[in-house]
């Protein structure tokens, strides 16, 4: 990639020429969650491997917040929860193409 390219992907995420690697982290996985408002998604969070399938309902900062099917502890399924982007290890959000399967066992 060119450096004029470069420049100018950081220019759309808002960002500067210096901006170090955890600020372009946080503003394309931002601008990833953002963009997809409304679909599933499956999050693993550490530093114990917790679970959370649910729907993106609101990206304000650097928190989502997150309308939730199921977790890995069954106390917690159906209710909003409010994350970090620092809490999250991994994710995934459906693209149409790929599913995330329906682990709630009482629908």
């Amino acid at each position: 990639m060119s450096n004029k390219n470069k420049v100018k992907q950081l220019k759309d995420l808002g960002l500067s020429n210096e901006t170090d690697v955890n600020a372009i982290r946080q503003a394309v996985v931002t601008e990833k969650f953002r963009k997809s408002i409304g679909k599933r998604t499956l999050i693993l969070m550490g530093p114990y491997p917790f679970m959370i399938i649910g729907t993106i309902l609101e990206v304000v900062s650097d928190f989502i917040r997150i309308k939730v099917e199921v977790t890995n502890i069954s106390e917690l399924d159906g209710e909003i929860f409010r994350l970090h982007l620092d809490q999250i290890e991994v994710f995934f959000i459906e693209d149409g193409t790929n599913k995330i399967p329906n682990l709630n066992v009482r629908s």
